[in-house]
């Protein structure tokens, strides 16, 4: 049986260990990171915020019960599929769930909103800022909450 070393944090690293050894596989898990939560300001204004963009299930996970249940009623759009999903358990109306990227996700927020719509972006402290920028150049402000942080 071939080895498959995981170094991805959990619990995504149980999962894609479970799905490897469906393969056939021998997943050997070293995370090599671990997710932490952030603490968040308390936080009202969703009546001025278009859209919510979620880029981890993460940022869910780690987002206060309270901020999730203010956001509820906005269109979000998540990243993947698992990340809609958890956002959707979480009680988030999940709009679209089908970017795979950044580069997508954006894309699928500029036309789906009206031009100067505010964006309130889920997320952790380490990101590429890709989604900001290209929402940002589109001309929609972001907001982002930083929910978790990713740790050695």
């Amino acid at each position: 049986m071939r080895r498959v070393l995981v170094t991805r944090p959990e619990p995504g690293a149980s999962r894609t260990a479970g799905r490897l050894a469906a393969l056939g596989f021998e997943p050997v898990l070293l995370p090599l990171t671990k997710i932490v939560p952030l603490p968040v300001e308390t936080w009202s204004g969703a009546e001025n915020i278009a859209a919510l963009a979620i880029t981890s299930a993460n940022a869910v996970r780690h987002a206060p019960p309270s901020l999730l249940r203010d956001l509820a009623g906005l269109p979000a759009f998540a990243v993947g599929e698992r990340t809609g999903q958890v956002a959707a358990e979480a009680g988030v109306s999940v709009k679209d769930a089908g970017a795979g990227d950044a580069d997508r996700l954006a894309e699928r927020i500029v036309a789906s909103v009206q031009p100067g719509s505010k964006i309130l972006l889920l997320c952790g402290r380490i990101r590429r800022g890709t989604l900001e920028s290209r929402l940002a150049a589109a001309g929609l402000p972001v907001r982002a909450i930083e929910t978790y942080d990713t740790v050695p």
